[in-house]
């Protein structure tokens, strides 16, 4: 059971960074973004059906429309950049620039050593496993991410890692 079924490393750069952020946002922000959005949607539309009864200029629901769409468009795109972007350089102050890292998985569980750290990781605590085109990304039980460069194993395989952490 101490033998490892496959390495992985890779240097975490911006680009991993953002794609494996993206992609566990779409999971979580999205979901908020799209009832934000339904919620202003479906004020406007309150707001403009009462206004219309009261004979508003034209002038005025374009106002509150260009406000709907401004409002959507800072919690659907500007929003989500900027916390990827606030992750990002924190991870930086954390790990420094472009850290290597190394992922040994093991019958059981997979071990992470991020910059002279040491995290282990039972397989019974990931609750979730994502991919990108260039990433593996396994969710814990803590709603951490743990990325995996699909192409950088050293030993074994991408399909070694997914039975084991199937079982």
């Amino acid at each position: 059971m101490n033998e490892p079924i496959a390495v992985n490393q890779f240097t975490l750069t911006k680009e991993l960074f953002y794609e494996g952020n993206k992609r566990t946002s779409k999971e979580t922000y999205s979901h908020f973004a799209l009832r934000m959005v339904l919620i202003m949607t479906g004020a406007w539309i309150v707001i403009a059906a009462i206004t219309l009864f009261t004979k508003p200029s034209i002038v005025f629901l374009v106002v509150e429309a260009l406000v709907l769409i401004l409002a959507s468009l800072w919690v659907a795109v500007y929003t989500p950049w900027r916390k990827r972007k606030k992750a990002y350089n924190a991870f930086l102050e954390l790990y420094g620039e472009d850290p290597e890292r190394t992922t040994v998985f093991f019958a059981d569980r997979l071990v992470v050593n991020p910059e002279g750290r040491k995290i282990t990781v039972a397989y019974s605590d990931i609750t979730k496993m994502l991919n990108t085109d260039r990433l593996l990304i396994f969710i814990t039980s803590a709603n951490k991410g743990i990325l995996v460069k699909r192409d950088s194993f050293t030993t074994g395989s991408e399909e070694n890692v997914l039975s084991s952490v199937n079982r």
